[in-house]
């Protein structure tokens, strides 16, 4: 289950937009938040407009998917009715979770949790046990980037990937503590008491797979999952963002920080009061960046901009 929005709209959808409304989520995610801090304008808009993916988020998703497949293989299902797609996410995380316990690392593990009062969903990019300096055994949370040159990152990609990164440790730490339960999570997705997997779910499922959720029942998978949540090791401060080339996946740059509440809070203050509608989108902090945007002909910040700079030029002649 991904938790990040469509990036094409449906053309049956209404075309008419009103750009001054603040768009219709169901959850936000990491990487919605972490855009408020890239161009809140660039996210505002792509979530009304819909976004072609471009040359990049294509490459990124092959080599999120490579080192994924380096811990196993890719189990893929469709799925057809609200049940089984609960049943497989439910499922998807069990599973991270027993590779974690097994091999001492996972990867695209599925997290789920609120910011204040609204719901969150993610998936990290890679969890492993590590050691601490006062020798205990911990969990370290890692977040892979690709980039097309071999240059550092800007300030800003750093930010934005920092603040993704706390929402990550944020969440898992929830589940982690039992801040966030299994009834908050049945509720958000409105969850009956019995989930029976239909036999098309079944059908695609590998032996091992589908021995699970046929010994079990979703429900009793469910509250197996949130315990193994709750009995694992602690969780580090320390966020670890991987920069990889895109030619031939070496790492070009890290970037580690620390998870900090006091801060993390502030952000957080400041990012809902959108999604809140207490406030309209900010615009683009540095103009360079509006160079990369497919966004500028519908950005108002950037229309405005442009004019005053047109005047401009008009009044030195």
């Amino acid at each position: 289950m991904n938790d990040d929005e469509k990036l094409i709209p449906n053309e049956e959808e209404e075309t008419v937009i009103d750009l001054t409304k603040l768009p219709q989520v169901r959850n936000l995610s990491p990487s919605k938040l972490a855009d408020q801090f890239w161009c809140e304008m660039q996210l505002h808009l792509r979530l009304h407009l819909g976004m072609d993916p471009t040359e990049e988020m294509i490459v990124g998703s092959q080599i999120h998917r490579l080192l994924e497949e380096e811990l196993g293989p890719i189990i893929e299902v469709t799925v057809t009715t609200l049940n089984d797609s609960i049943i497989a996410y439910i499922l998807q995380i069990y599973s991270k979770l027993q590779t974690l316990l097994k091999l001492g690392v996972t990867r695209e593990l599925p997290v789920i949790g609120k910011i204040q009062d609204i719901p969150c969903l993610g998936i990290i990019d890679q969890l492993s046990f590590e050691i601490s300096p006062d020798n205990q055994k911990q969990m370290v949370i890692t977040d892979y980037k690709t980039r097309r040159s071999k240059r550092a990152p800007s300030y800003e990609q750093k930010r934005r990937n920092r603040i993704q990164l706390q929402v990550y440790w944020h969440l898992l730490n929830d589940l982690k503590d039992g801040k966030f339960t299994v009834d908050m999570f049945k509720e958000y997705f409105e969850m009956s008491d019995e989930l029976i997997p239909s036999d098309e779910l079944l059908a695609q499922l590998p032996e091992e797979h589908k021995k699970i959720i046929t010994d079990k029942e979703p429900t009793e998978l469910l509250f197996e999952t949130f315990k193994i949540f709750q009995n694992l090791p602690e969780l580090s401060e320390e966020l670890n963002a991987t920069y990889l080339y895109q030619e031939d996946q070496q790492p070009v740059f890290s970037d580690r920080t620390f998870f900090h509440v006091e801060s993390f809070e502030v952000d957080m203050d400041w990012a809902v009061d959108y999604w809140r509608g207490k406030r309209t989108p900010g615009e683009c902090p540095q103009q360079w960046m509006c160079k990369f945007c497919q966004f500028t002909e519908d950005c108002s910040y950037f229309l405005k901009r442009n004019m005053n700079n047109k005047d401009n030029k008009k009044r030195e002649i």
